[in-house]
């Protein structure tokens, strides 16, 4: 399983040189989670408009898309890791946690900060 980064997702449901591939990358087995979802409703938003993103962002709630919700346990252990991981935004430090905690073996995103982590980033 991977995991989706939210510009992945985003991607997905705009016109861009990138759409089919992350279209591909949301249908297989893989994992993001609430936070993922509200990155990508935001660019959703700005690059069409509110009621496209709505739309879209409904639709994934409801595919084989397996989203985890962001509790406090992961924000703790997200602040825990974020002596380690200094260079890492804080969001994106969440999104790895979640990741490593549902045993992803790759992040799916185009974001070069998921670049030298245990887990690799792969491109769609």
């Amino acid at each position: 399983m991977k995991f989706i980064d939210s510009n992945i997702i985003a991607y997905a449901f705009y016109k861009n040189k990138f759409q089919e591939s992350c279209q591909k990358a949301i249908t297989e087995n893989g994992v993001t989670n609430t936070f993922c979802l509200i990155e990508a409703f935001n660019i959703i938003e700005y690059q069409t408009n509110r009621e496209t993103a709505t739309e879209f962002i409904k639709g994934l709630l409801k595919s084989n898309l397996e989203i985890v919700d962001i509790d406090i346990n992961t924000v703790f252990e997200a602040l825990k890791q974020s002596i380690v991981y200094k260079k890492l935004k804080f969001l994106d430090l969440v999104h790895y946690i979640v990741a490593t905690s549902q045993n992803c073996e790759a992040i799916v995103s185009y974001d070069t900060d998921f670049d030298h982590l245990p887990l690799p980033r792969v491109e769609p």
